[in-house]
């Protein structure tokens, strides 16, 4: 998986400094959460903390969990500066063992960085970190909204005395559903020279009823599936999905094993 991480993820992390999801989204996670009186959440994708922090100050029990060391080391700083305490570990979703949680949560097209078979060991192992009837809440582009094949992007931002100027061009492939991204990274510091890094990854995207299928053989029923900020889904127009599913106990749902 890490070598399917855009280039922000980890060496250049100063990009995501100082991103932030917005509070609308972060405010309908936790309308859920209070929904289903969720009290422990595990964040397998926390990134930079966004989902975290916000939980961790309206009351919950949270631990953070991501593969890249980058975000960490900014999440663990950010903690830091808002006093906040909370646990943040390194760890693949695939394979991560914590506990045993009221919810986790994987925000942000997280899952689109797996292939739809690592997708689906994630899923068995959210299982595992579940209490009996907790709850795996995500979100993830959606395949059949996507009208254009190919994109482009060109913005810039500052972060202190850096400038950073990000291009990226993409592809989708429609029959397999994967979006392949290059990113080139021009990176000047003060009046010093530019410097232009390069890099590539793709994302698997999903349409609703396909997540819908991979929930259900391996022991989750999908509650609802809506838009990012809780909006009603709308096949051809919503682009991002959040889907919430609910764990299965063992009496009613046997998980399937893939091959």
């Amino acid at each position: 998986m890490k070598k399917n991480l855009p280039l922000n993820y980890n060496k250049l992390s100063i990009w995501s400094a100082e991103e932030d999801f917005p509070d609308s989204t972060n405010r309908y996670i936790e309308k859920i959460l209070k929904k289903h009186s969720v009290k422990t959440v595990l964040d397998l994708s926390c990134g930079t903390g966004s989902q975290v922090f916000w939980l961790a100050k309206h009351g919950y029990e949270v631990i953070g969990v991501d593969i890249s060391v980058g975000m960490l080391k900014i999440a663990r700083s950010n903690a830091k500066k808002e006093k906040i305490e909370v646990e943040l570990l390194e760890g693949d979703m695939r394979t991560t063992k914590v506990g045993s949680f009221d919810a986790v949560i994987t925000i942000f097209n997280a899952i689109g960085h797996l292939t739809k078979t690592d997708f689906e060991k994630a899923i068995r192992n959210i299982h595992a970190n579940l209490k009996d009837g907790g709850l795996y809440i995500f979100d993830i582009f959606n395949l059949d909204c996507r009208k254009n094949d190919t994109m482009a992007m060109d913005v810039t931002k500052k972060i202190g005395e850096t400038k950073i100027r990000k291009v990226q061009k993409s592809k989708l492939n429609r029959k397999n559903g994967v979006l392949s991204s290059n990113d080139c990274f021009y990176v000047q510091t003060g009046s010093g020279k530019t410097k232009i890094y390069k890099g590539k990854f793709s994302l698997q995207l999903y349409g609703a009823k396909e997540i819908e299928n991979m929930l259900t053989r391996n022991g989750f029923k999908v509650l609802g599936q809506y838009g990012i900020d809780g909006a009603i889904l709308l096949e051809r127009k919503t682009v991002s999905i959040m889907t919430i599913a609910k764990k299965q106990t063992p009496a009613n749902h046997s998980v399937e094993p893939i091959a």
